[in-house]
Formats: C-alpha cells, sequence, structure tokens
C-alpha cells in the first residue's frame, strides 16, 4: 500500500498540470495500448489524454513518461502490470468478476461510484478478501507452482491454474521491456537523426 493513501493525498496533478485520476481512465488507458489498430503515436496522444488536462512541461515525451509512472503507482520501471510480476488481472476480461468483488467485499459499486482514485483502486483490487472469487483467480494465476512438493497436489493446481489463465494480450507488439515513454523517445531521437542525414545531405 502507498503511504500517501493512509495519509489521504494522493496525487491530483503531476508537474503542476491537473490530472484525470479516476481508474476508469487507466483501464481506456490498457485499452487504448491494446488497440492494435492504432499507431505508436496515435496511442501516445490517445494515453496521455486519458490523464492530463494538458500536456506538462516537457510535452509529449513527459507526458508519456509520467503517465507510466502514475499507472505504476508512482513506482519506477517497465514491468507490464502494477504491482505484480506475474499478470494476476486483466481489467477488461476480468471486468464483471472485479465489480462482483468490489460489491460483495467493500460494498462498492463501480458502476455508480462517481470517484475512485486509481492508486486506492489498486490496493483494493489487489487486498480482495480470500474468500472472492477474483481473489482466488490472481492466488492461482500468480502461484509459484515449483514450491509445491506434493506431485498430485501441484497437478491439481497446474489444471485450476490453466483454467483461470488469461489470453494472451493484443496490440503489444514491440519489446515487452520498452515502455511508452521510452517509444517516445526513441521516436524523437529517430526524427532528429533523419533531419540531421537531410541536413547533412543538403535536402
Amino acid at each position: 500500500m502507498n503511504c500517501l493513501l493512509l495519509e489521504g493525498s494522493l496525487p491530483d496533478s503531476i508537474d503542476g498540470v491537473p490530472i484525470y485520476p479516476d481508474y476508469r481512465n487507466m483501464i481506456r488507458f490498457e485499452q487504448i495500448l491494446e488497440d492494435d489498430t492504432l499507431t505508436d503515436e496515435q496511442k501516445t496522444l490517445l494515453a496521455a489524454a486519458q490523464l492530463f488536462d494538458r500536456l506538462p512541461p516537457g510535452g509529449i515525451a513527459r507526458a508519456a513518461d509520467r503517465l507510466q509512472w502514475f499507472y505504476r503507482r508512482g513506482a519506477e520501471g517497465s514491468g507490464a502490470q502494477p504491482g505484480s510480476r506475474a499478470r494476476a488481472w486483466d481489467l477488461t476480461v476480468d471486468a464483471g468478476c472485479i465489480y462482483a468483488a468490489f460489491l460483495q467485499a467493500y460494498g462498492i459499486d463501480l458502476v455508480r461510484v462517481p470517484f475512485l482514485h486509481w492508486w486506492a483502486f489498486l490496493d483494493l483490487l489487489e487486498n480482495l478478501p480470500e474468500h472472492t472469487l477474483m481473489a482466488q483467480k490472481m492466488q492461482l494465476r500468480t502461484m509459484n507452482l515449483s514450491e509445491i512438493k506434493d506431485a498430485k497436489l501441484r497437478e491439481r493446481y497446474k489444471k485450476l491454474q490453466r483454467q483461470a489463465a488469461l489470453p494472451p494480450r493484443r496490440g503489444r507488439k514491440d519489446n515487452a521491456a520498452e515502455t511508452l515513454a521510452q517509444r517516445v523517445q526513441r521516436r524523437h531521437a529517430e526524427a532528429k537523426q533523419q533531419l540531421e542525414r537531410r541536413k547533412a545531405d543538403g535536402v
């Protein structure tokens, strides 16, 4: 849990620019990344618009970097999912199960709640009670089967893990370690090099 939750001061601006920190915006961010009909440039612009009221100082490259930072609850890195090495959930695939679990465990109707900060949403999701189906699915998906010594029990959990497995993500054909911000920076560097070559050639 991020200590800012306990302090009651979750971020509502980045670099002095107001942001839209509701969990729904980050769901749309994930869906944009997985939309294989969009180019990298389109994904970057649409994704930044999900969080920022306007571009921060530093432009789109800075916006993409801070979007990744916010998505990961203030952590730096390039993992595919905030807070977890393995994919414990998919906010689109598991939408119904997550909705039911929040209603069951917390009395929160995710359709009707006017606002829920993304960081708070993630902490609630990751700490769902074990009796909820969503918590059981997340436990299965992230379980290290090699730690189970009994062969029969390991095979049983292997079967359950397959049943609970998430489908492969679409629209993420780039190197998984390359973040959105890194792609933007790479594109800018390539464009700059191309411009310099043209100048050198007298074009």
